[in-house]
Order: C-alpha cells, then sequence, then structure tokens
C-alpha cells in the first residue's frame, strides 16, 4: 500500500469513528454525590486506615479505580451506610448480559443493596447480595465480583447507583461493604469530537483522494490508448 493510499485509510477511518457514537465497556463509576456512614465505614489502602473518613473527595479517589483501596460503607449493625455514584462520562446501558460489575476487595464478601437511576433523582431497586461470610478470601489478586443485569429495572440506560450495606456484613472496622470500584460492562461515552473536528478529518481525506487521481492522470494522461 502506498504512503497516499494508507492515509486516505486512515483518514476515513479516523472520521467515520468520531462521527458515530461511541460504545465500549471501559470506565468505572467516578463521581461520589453523597456518602453517609454507618458504623465502622472509612477507608482501608492496606497500609493505613481511614476509619471515619467521610470527605467526598477521599471517597472519590478511593472507588475511582480497581487499586485495593476499598470504602467500607459500615453499619453491619445499626443504620447502614451508603453511597450515590455516578458515571460522568456517559450511561451504562441495558446491553447483552450483565451491565455493571462491583468489586469487593477485602476480606469478607459482603452483602448491598443496589438501586439505580437515569436523573439522579428517582431510584429504582435493581439488585441485592445476601453476602457470604464464609467467603473471605476477597482481595486485590483475587477480588469478589458481583455482577448485575439492569434489564428487569425497565430502565434502558442509567449513570447514577446507590448501594446500601445490607444482609451479611462482617464487624469492626471496615464493616459491611467494601467497595474497591464499580466497572461498566455495557458503556455509551458521552464525550464526543466536535463537528470542526470532524470536517477537518474529511477535508484531509479529500485531499488525499485529490492527489491519488492526480497522480494517476500524470501517469496515464489517455487512459483510452
Amino acid at each position: 500500500m502506498t504512503m497516499h493510499k494508507f492515509f486516505l485509510s486512515f483518514a476515513l477511518t479516523a472520521a467515520l469513528s468520531v462521527a458515530t457514537p461511541t460504545l465500549h465497556a471501559l470506565p468505572f463509576a467516578d463521581t461520589v454525590i453523597s456518602f453517609k456512614g454507618g458504623t465502622g465505614f472509612g477507608i482501608d489502602d492496606g497500609i493505613a486506615d481511614g476509619e471515619g473518613i467521610d470527605s467526598l473527595q477521599a471517597v472519590t479517589a478511593a472507588i475511582k479505580a480497581l487499586d485495593g483501596t476499598i470504602v467500607a460503607l459500615g453499619g453491619a449493625t445499626g443504620s447502614p451506610g451508603t453511597i450515590t455514584m455516578r458515571f460522568s462520562s456517559g450511561e451504562v446501558l441495558d446491553g447483552t448480559g450483565p451491565d455493571l460489575r462491583f468489586y469487593d476487595t477485602f476480606s469478607f464478601l459482603d452483602g448491598f443493596s443496589l438501586d439505580i437511576s437515569a436523573d439522579g433523582t428517582s431510584f429504582i431497586h435493581a439488585f441485592s447480595l445476601a453476602g457470604d461470610l464464609l467467603n473471605f478470601s476477597c482481595s486485590l489478586a483475587s477480588p469478589c465480583v458481583t455482577n448485575v443485569d439492569i434489564s428487569g429495572t425497565g430502565l434502558g440506560e442509567i449513570s447514577y447507583l446507590r448501594l446500601t450495606a445490607s444482609g451479611n456484613s462482617g464487624q469492626g472496622f471496615p464493616e459491611a461493604y467494601t467497595l474497591d470500584a464499580v466497572e461498566a460492562l455495557n458503556f455509551r461515552s458521552s464525550i464526543a469530537v466536535s463537528e470542526p473536528g470532524i470536517l477537518a478529518l474529511l477535508a484531509l481525506a479529500a485531499a488525499a483522494l485529490m492527489v491519488i487521481r492526480r497522480r494517476k492522470i500524470l501517469r496515464n494522461p489517455f487512459p483510452g490508448f
């Protein structure tokens, strides 16, 4: 393939890819809207405990990546802890198979209740995990993974989710469900390339096509002979 043909192919592919909605499974919930910890709540990174820390900045930093830093909701006894999060760059879609994946990377597989929302105002119950205190092997190397399919909720897409400690939970800090991260398995990005950027790529593709046609004419100005 000549350099001109390669450039044309690249430009056309790039233009078409940015002109259509992006559909992929990549991001983690990255924004904490609210957090109310129950008994024994806090943050644990495996090195230093952050018992009682409930600033939204600290909690957001802890859940943005699958890295072993957990947010313990707290409330195995007494008032249960709860956290409301958002995917800021798009929507989780009701797609094929599970749509959300929850990672617990600390000790017991604790229970939780999940509510989801498209607008952050009206929440619908989507899932409950009973928890299993016989399973105390959750770790970053071997996460306890919980998959959730939102198809039964009637919502085609959501951006918000709320977890509340429930079911069987280990007591003592860190207490109740120990969340590391929430991953979107079916996701549509809301980050779009601007129209001028698309037009510029199309213009480059058109210019490359003109160069190729001109070279062909120069090589054979009389194609019928």
